[in-house]
């Protein structure tokens, strides 16, 4: 992970956009590093849904973005006159130009709407997390459930390198906000069969079981590699995706790793951490193994 780049953040005018705005400087902030707003215009040539004649973008909407970007950089230096603001205005598809980005960013922040019932949230920020070159934070915030002034860092955690790098990602988090790091580690489970996330994880300790070993063996690493942050251990018996989604519920931030256990080879985003960036409720950062 590198440290000298800005944060990137990715903006498209929807109403969640000033939550992702806030969210991505208040991480700048820690960081010490630059803000880079940006928004995308596709403006390749595509087919209209009544014909096959292509259509472009016109001048007018460039216009409408580079005012739109530059009403929030406005903004931004208002609220935090100490922080460095650029913007830019991206031609083309929107995940092929962030991805560019990515390559000289610390950190890649995209919005997503709150998944409500059966809707989930679209398939950019999975896409970006997969793809892009620097940690992603998806950013959504669920109003039924608002951060708590205690609420954790939580990070999951199955044995592998890339769950590991999160793991130390996390911590870090937990330490940079002053909050308190929950270690989950989910022993799968028969799914169940009425849908996620309608009954809560069971917990367990099985002394015997060897993940839970490792496990425990991660909590006490990064308590002592992280001084001044309490370290929680969860293990539970459920689906990873519900567990993580679970006791994340209100949390400040839910960290995974790009891959997981059970990926096969080639696969640049693990099921778990692609159906948790999904379906959370609150910010999610996904971290490579850049190993």
């Amino acid at each position: 992970m590198r440290s000298d780049g800005p944060v990137v953040v990715a903006l498209d005018g929807s109403p969640h956009s000033s939550h992702t705005l806030e969210w991505g400087v208040s991480e700048a902030v820690r960081r010490r590093a630059e803000v880079l707003l940006v928004r995308a215009i596709d403006d390749s040539w595509q087919v209209t849904a009544w014909s096959w004649y292509p259509v472009a973008m016109g001048s007018d909407a460039q216009a409408e973005v580079e005012q739109y970007l530059v009403d929030q950089q406005a903004r931004v230096e208002m609220r935090h006159p100490g922080v460095p603001v650029k913007v830019r205005v991206l031609h083309g598809q929107v995940v092929a130009c962030l991805r560019v980005l990515s390559q000289e960013a610390q950190l890649l922040v995209v919005g997503a709407s709150t998944p409500t019932g059966r809707a989930r949230t679209g398939s950019t920020g999975v896409h970006l997390a997969a793809h892009a070159r620097c940690p992603v934070a998806v950013v959504r915030a669920d109003p039924d459930q608002p951060t708590q002034a205690a609420a954790p860092v939580v990070v999951g955690v199955d044995g592998s390198s890339s769950s590991l790098a999160a793991a130390h990602v996390a911590a870090h988090e937990a330490w940079m906000r002053g909050r308190a790091l929950t270690v989950v580690h989910a022993r799968p489970t028969i799914p169940d069969p009425f849908g996620r996330g309608s009954v809560p994880p069971l917990a367990t300790d099985d002394e015997d079981d060897a993940t839970h070993t490792a496990a425990r063996r991660v909590a006490e690493s990064l308590r002592a590699e992280n001084e001044g942050v309490v370290v929680e251990l969860a293990l539970v018996d459920d689906d990873p995706v519900d567990a993580l989604t679970c006791l994340a519920r209100g949390a400040a931030l839910l960290v995974v790793g790009s891959r997981g256990l059970g990926t096969f080879r080639g696969m640049l985003l693990g099921s778990v951490s692609a159906a948790v960036v999904r379906e959370a409720t609150c910010p999610v950062l996904v971290v490579h193994d850049d190993r």
